[in-house]
């Protein structure tokens, strides 16, 4: 299954700036359109309205005219009244709005107690085309102005991610946590150099990090290197008297297995300090893997744990061999002592190494990942991290547990097979 692409600051910059075009920008220009509409009807009222006032004091100065189907009605306009719905001047005294297809009207009421009725009209049909004609050009204006901003959108966002474009080059390039190279330089801007900064800091900080964790791995391995040689040669002498006893010779062999375990972990720890550069070369899975099977101390017993090796494909790898040798025996060891099974298949296919047995098994996810810490298996999560590789915890169909190391992350193999 393909991972789920992470979202792009980029599109989300281009959809800001499109955004802007398209929708704040007519917006905006319709908002003052509208005001600008509103504020010349009101002015049209407010003139309908003096001139209402001042008819009504003094008619005298004024040429009306009488509706011919509205008798002692007297109008006020400069336009002939063809056309002029008679409902308008049905209405209440005040000052009114009227609209009838694209015409549009305002009309001033006003009625006097013998009967008669004055009315100023004024024809706004003027005003509510250009509203209709101000509509189209903000539509086509937010077309335009959206096929403007996304190119701006395009240009701007690429120049203005530009720096941190080059801060994740230079950070790529400077994977070794070297002190010595700086992110932070001269002529960055502000906000990335702070970023800079900050990842410098955490570069800084991994890398001390780091350099005490393999100075005390090689010093606690050497340390201990020492007095685990002399309890070995002194287990050689003891066991070498043919006056001991049967039970002293078993607790012996219990102290050589248990320093040879020990020598392996030393090892391991030499292992996790060095630089990984420094042990990689070119390897053959198989020719290691049967190694690590030969050397493993193993003395089936009547219904024991049985050990099977097959292999379907021999993988060559640029890495480090003993990194896979420490991490086959560790699992494998594991599976014999503690799986409580009677049979361990060792497989290897083109992508991995597989040890499966039939024991006790692994409820679910979770208890594979609290067997693996409880049974000392983090040094080989470490040592597959370090190499690239995925340890896989399975419970097969059929019981028992599936361990599986694959050379390659699961996308990878699926990749491959189409």
């Amino acid at each position: 299954m393909k991972q789920k692409r992470p979202p792009s600051l980029r599109l989300r910059l281009i959809a800001a700036f499109v955004f802007l075009g398209v929708a704040l920008g007519p917006l905006v220009s319709g908002a003052m359109l509208w005001v600008s509409y509103t504020l010349e009807e009101e002015a049209v009222k407010a003139t309908v309205q003096e001139r209402l006032q001042h008819l009504l004091s003094t008619p005298e100065h004024y040429v009306l005219r009488e509706h011919p189907r509205h008798p002692k009605v007297y109008v006020l306009s400069s336009f002939e009244l063809e056309g002029v719905p008679d409902r308008i001047f049905s209405r209440a005294d005040g000052i009114h709005e009227f609209e009838l297809g694209h015409r549009a009207w305002i009309v001033g009421l006003a009625s006097l107690g013998d009967g008669r009725r004055y009315a100023v009209l004024e024809d706004i049909s003027s005003i509510e085309r250009r509203e209709w004609v101000s509509v189209f050009i903000v539509l086509g204006g937010a077309a335009f102005s959206g096929y403007v901003a996304l190119w701006f959108g395009f240009y701007f966002s690429r120049r203005l991610l530009a720096p941190l474009t080059r801060l994740a080059g230079r950070l790529g390039e400077a994977n070794d946590l070297a002190a010595e190279v700086r992110l932070a330089e001269e002529g960055l801007d502000e906000e990335v150099l702070v970023l800079a900064r900050a990842l410098d800091e955490y570069r800084w900080r991994m890398s001390e990090l780091l350099a005490r964790e393999r100075e005390f791995s090689a010093d606690a391995s050497h340390e201990l290197r020492t007095p685990l040689t002399v309890i070995r040669h002194a287990a050689e002498l003891l066991a070498s008297d043919p006056s001991l006893s049967e039970r002293s010779r078993r607790a012996l062999a219990r102290i050589d297995h248990a320093s040879a375990r020990m020598a392996e972990t030393i090892e391991t720890l030499l292992l996790l300090a060095r630089e990984p550069e420094a042990t990689r070369e070119e390897f053959d899975v198989s020719e290691i893997v049967r190694n690590c099977l030969a050397q493993v101390e193993f003395t089936p017993r009547d219904g024991g744990p049985v050990l099977h090796f097959s292999v379907e494909a021999s993988p060559t790898l640029h890495g480090s061999p003993q990194t896979l040798a420490v991490i086959v025996t560790n699992l494998v060891r594991n599976a014999l002592q503690h799986a409580r099974c009677h049979r361990v298949e060792v497989s290897i296919d083109a992508q991995g190494v597989n040890i499966e047995d039939d024991g006790i098994g692994l409820p679910d996810q979770d208890a594979a990942r609290a067997q693996a810490r409880g049974r000392g298996l983090t040094i080989v999560r470490r040592l597959c991290e370090r190499e690239g590789w995925v340890l896989h915890f399975e419970r097969p169909a059929t019981g028992g547990t599936r361990v599986r190391v694959a050379f390659s992350r699961p996308e990878e193999e699926d990749s491959g097979r189409e």
